[in-house]
């Protein structure tokens, strides 16, 4: 049971890095980020997340193949994929299109920490019911 704590709390960390380099106060301030850390390069992005790589890893390694597992990788990857979305209709000079809200947005500090509970209660649950 040890391990598994680590295990989630590792994971808790690796969210709170994603969620601090893309948090803004609005949700232009977001996709701006998001733009910014692509732009540095696609490999860069890729390491940027490392929760979805680290989950893999778990996945792998302990041969986690139910629900509360599968609801974490599909909406990692949801996530990664939606950003990579946004990145080529800013390219395009489409945004509007992928964006069904309003730029200016406000976006409350707790929403851009969500993740940081979410991620790893279902890593915990994947475990529990292994």
């Amino acid at each position: 049971m040890q391990e598994v704590i680590i295990y989630v709390f590792l994971l808790a960390l690796f969210e709170f890095y994603e969620s601090s380099w893309q948090r803004g106060a609005t949700f232009k301030e977001i996709v701006a980020n998001i733009y910014a850390k692509y732009r540095q390069g696609l490999f860069v992005f890729f390491f940027a997340h490392p929760s979805f790589i680290y989950a893999l890893y778990l996945g792998i390694k302990f041969d986690l193949t139910n629900f509360w597992f599968m609801s974490l990788l599909f909406m990692k990857f949801l996530d990664i994929s939606y950003k990579l979305v946004l990145v080529k209709k800013i390219e395009e000079n489409s945004l509007h299109e992928a964006v069904p809200i309003p730029m200016e947005t406000p976006v409350p500090l707790w929403m851009s920490y969500l993740n940081v509970f979410l991620y790893p209660l279902l890593l915990f649950l994947a475990f529990a019911n292994s």
